[in-house]
């Protein structure tokens, strides 16, 4: 685990490239560390050796009193290379780069950046940037920033529970902007920029180790170090640290030509997505919602279940949150009927429903709390969303004091639905550290995060590696390699002759399939070389002929597969090694059509059995799987189990690049995967 210690509470910086112009970064950078208080050393860089009061100024990092833990370089792009080397060979922790003109600009930027890169990893100094906005932490009076957030009050720049990643110095500044004027701040702001070096997952682990850091909000538009960065969440798991993204491009990296189903339906979006589900992540659309959520995430403890009681007095609010509720893991239980009992004499014009719409407030303002309180001491909810309105204005001060004075058992999560009127008792929430937004869409995301269960992250220990097969394989060959994992295969033979298939086919029982055998076309239904639900010899005799003719001229044949013809529910398994977070697993519904529904999840492997469950549970089409008309639905706990297993194989067995198992097919008692294929390549 990097250590950034240093970089989140520096003893001593140094500024190279401070002068007396107030527009300038490192100026900029100075008078903001001064206006916080920063309490440790700051001395400035500058050939031009300016006067500066109060600070001492030399003409080289070389001639400085002491090392200092960070430099923070606000000069040139063309002469950071040679001040990161030197940094390095002084002992610096971190040299912060605010200067552009790097890989974002081209070969030559590129080549800037790669110095970098080198000084780096030559000499062990770390580098945020460059393009970074610099780092913020208020509590320690550290701002290492130029960023226009930093223009306002001092007393404006507060301490909060929540900590920001962010590749993006504008957006991080805009979210500093957002905690100001709601009263509230940040832990610490860490801005990557170019990340060449240090990056998205490391800024993420050092705010795990940050105490007073309650929830990682992360503003993100590209993964870099997929592996890093999985180890990230999981520490962030791990430590309880709810980590809310905001996502702003889409990666490259992960993009690659591939001919198979599993390749073509795991596009780089899909693969992000599927690793931030896998770790429990909370996907923002917007840096607003984004601190929104993590500000909640922040204040209210891990809800022991997914009841949700809302209380509210406005009925258009109780639609509206019931229909942002529906589809996520949140539940409305209905009240019990000793709740009811409590709550009707409270209520007139009100309805005893969840949410429930208490209508005029009889004997006061300071009903709201009670009622509050009656739904949270129920026992029926394991959390309660108080809606607070301006209804009537006079009220909303008496409303929250009514709320604040109630010693509850389960978190009240606060949604406030009245702007400005009223917003005193805003303020009162607010100034009293309770959880509250003002967005509806925000608070549901953030109780639906709340509610969510905690992950169960595969043991990594996958086992040693099977012998590598000779490559290319046949289809039967890579059914072989398959059963031996332990998936049930279809029954079938390897035959050379038409009166073989057809002898076959007597064997296994009609209908059945016959399929061209060939190491050199993997998806064969696209040439003919299949033929499906064949019920007499004549039929399979004719096939054995069809299905090979039909191949590209030079194509190799080694005879045909005749198999069980099997219907039921389909599924497609499959595996691919993306190039930013590596063995990543799939799962669909559909088959062989799965590319037309679009009804795909992806996970990083290795899966646990709990986590494998899970994305089959995510699925839209798991009605098709479990039809309960159907004599005997699909046994999706079976299906969890064969797609942790084969997780488990994909990543020991390296020299597997990627495998489709499609389709799968329910057979009324089994799952039995109808086709395989397996691409073999050796990595070094």
């Amino acid at each position: 685990m990097t250590d950034l210690s240093s970089l989140l509470a520096p003893r001593s910086i140094a500024i190279a490239g401070l002068s007396a112009d107030s527009t300038k970064h490192g100026q900029r950078v100075l008078n903001n560390m001064r206006r916080l208080g920063y309490a440790g050393q700051i001395w400035g860089v500058n050939p031009n050796l300016p006067q500066l009061d109060g600070v001492d100024v030399v003409g080289s990092i070389a001639e400085l009193p002491e090392v200092p833990d960070v430099i923070v370089s606000a000069i040139p792009a063309r002469a950071v290379g040679n001040l990161a080397r030197e940094a390095g060979r002084l002992g610096v922790g971190t040299v912060i780069v605010f200067a552009g003109g790097f890989a974002e600009a081209g070969e030559q930027g590129r080549s800037l950046q790669d110095e970098l890169v080198a000084a780096s990893r030559e000499t062990g100094v770390r580098i945020l940037g460059p393009n970074s906005g610099g780092v913020i932490v208020p509590s320690q009076g550290v701002a290492m920033s130029f960023l226009t957030c930093l223009d306002r009050p001092p007393s404006q720049i507060r301490s909060g529970p929540v900590g920001l990643v962010t590749q993006s110095g504008g957006m991080g500044s805009y979210v500093h902007n957002l905690a100001a004027a709601a009263g509230d701040g940040l832990a610490a702001s860490i801005s990557t920029g170019n990340e060449a070096d240090l990056g998205v997952a490391d800024g993420i682990l050092a705010l795990v180790a940050m105490p007073g850091v309650k929830a990682i909000s992360v503003i993100l538009e590209t993964v870099r170090n997929g592996p890093a960065f999985v180890e990230a969440l999981a520490a962030a798991n791990e430590a309880g640290i709810p980590v809310v993204i905001t996502r702003i491009g889409k990666s490259p990296r992960g993009r690659r030509l591939m001919t198979t189903h599993t390749g073509a339906l795991a596009q780089p979006e899909r693969v992000a997505q599927g690793v931030l589900d896998e770790f429990g992540v909370t996907v923002a659309e917007t840096p607003a919602e984004m601190f929104e959520v993590a500000s909640i995430l922040a204040r209210t403890p891990k809800l022991s279940g997914p009841r949700v009681g809302i209380v509210t007095h406005s009925g258009g609010v109780a639609i509206m949150l019931s229909d942002l509720a529906e589809g996520t893991t949140i539940e409305l239980p209905q009240p019990s009927s000793s709740l009811r009992s409590t709550l009707e004499p409270l209520l007139q014009q009100g309805a005893v429903d969840n949410p429930l719409d208490m209508g005029g407030i009889i004997g006061g303002a300071h009903r709201f709390g009670e009622v509050v309180a009656a739904v949270a001491r129920s026992g029926d909810v394991d959390a309660v969303l108080a809606v607070s309105s301006a209804h009537p204005p006079a009220h909303s001060e008496e409303r929250v004091a009514s709320l604040l004075e109630q010693d509850l058992d389960v978190p009240v999560i606060n949604l406030w639905m009245a702007g400005d009127v009223g917003g005193s008792a805003l303020e009162m929430l607010r100034r009293a550290h309770q959880p509250v937004t003002e967005e509806p869409r925000a608070v549901i995301r953030a109780i639906a995060a709340l509610t969510r269960p905690a992950r169960g992250i595969a043991d990594p220990d996958v086992g040693n590696a099977d012998p590598m097969p000779t490559a290319p394989l046949t289809e039967f060959a890579a059914k072989q390699i398959v059963a031996s994992w332990g998936v049930p295969v279809v029954e079938g033979r390897h035959v050379a002759t038409a009166d073989a298939a057809a002898g076959a086919a007597d064997a296994l029982g009609y209908p059945v399939v016959v399929k061209v055998s060939t190491p050199d076309v993997q998806h064969k239904t696209e040439f003919g070389g299949v033929a499906v639900n064949l019920a007499s010899r004549d039929a399979v005799e004719t096939a054995f002929d069809r299905v090979q003719s039909t191949l590209p001229e030079g194509t190799s044949v080694e005879g045909v597969l005749v198999e069980k013809h099997l219907d039921g529910p389909e599924v497609i398994i499959g595996g691919l090694r993306d190039e930013t977070f590596g063995p990543m697993i799939l799962v669909g519904v559909g088959g062989v059509v799965a590319e037309a529904l679009d009804d795909v999840r992806v996970a990083p492997a290795p899966l646990s059995v709990e986590s494998a469950r899970r994305i089959i549970s995510n699925l839209s089409g798991l009605r098709v799987l479990t039809n309960p008309r159907a004599s005997t639905p699909a046994d999706l706990d079976a299906l969890a189990a064969i797609l942790a297993d084969v997780s488990r194989h994909f990543v020991r067995n390296t020299w597997l690049q990627s495998f489709d198992l499609n389709p799968v097919v329910w057979n009324a008692s089994t799952w039995v995967a109808l086709d395989a294929m397996l691409e073999v390549t050796p990595r070094g």
